[in-house]
């Protein structure tokens, strides 16, 4: 069960950005599947976080939560995006797309400003295509930190989740994440 904290930031970081996009047409992953002790490391991120060789087997988006059950261990990848603003602020947490919907950054012909939010697509399709990921602390609360240009990601920046489900559904999925490898910043 998620707290009704995550519940929400969740919410807000899916439901925020999709009304009001952008688009003006001018070290080894972790195997742990458990909660991160953030106060251990004395840094709101835990140490071994960000992997530097790519987790094998990664699914796309769109394959894990065809699939998904909470509790299930999945590894995923995907691009940074889905809003204007994919990065909650203060917390961390992003919005996760998968490969089967195109950013307007890859039609040439669009001159989009902000890209990565997708704006060339429905917000239903955006939200059958993405997943959230969330780094919690112990509590399963997201830990308050800004994963925003951590090991070069940014928006558009392909990653490779490691992570458990914490909820399942076809327009909300959310994965804990233990690891996160930069495939692409």
């Amino acid at each position: 069960m998620i707290s009704k904290a995550t519940r929400g930031i969740f919410l807000m970081t899916v439901f925020a950005g999709l009304p009001f996009s952008g688009c003006d047409k001018q070290e080894k992953p972790s195997s742990s599947n458990s909660p991160i002790d953030s106060a251990k490391a004395g840094n709101p991120l835990p140490v071994g976080l960000f992997a530097t060789v790519e987790p094998a087997n990664a699914k796309s988006v769109e394959e894990v939560k065809s699939h998904a059950k909470v509790g299930d261990a999945v590894v995923l990848r995907g691009r940074i995006g889905g809003s204007v603003s994919p990065f909650v602020e203060g917390r961390a947490l992003f919005t996760l797309v998968g490969n089967g919907l195109k950013a307007c950054s890859d039609n040439p012909e669009d001159t989009c400003a902000t890209p990565w939010d997708y704006c060339c697509e429905t917000a239903d399709e955006i939200a059958k295509h993405s997943a959230t990921i969330q780094i919690v602390d112990l509590a399963g609360a997201p830990l308050k930190a800004d994963l925003r240009g951590q090991h070069g990601i940014k928006e558009l920046s392909e990653v490779v989740v490691v992570g458990k489900v914490v909820q399942a559904g076809e327009r909300a999925t959310i994965i804990s994440a233990t690891s996160i490898f930069a495939a692409k910043p």
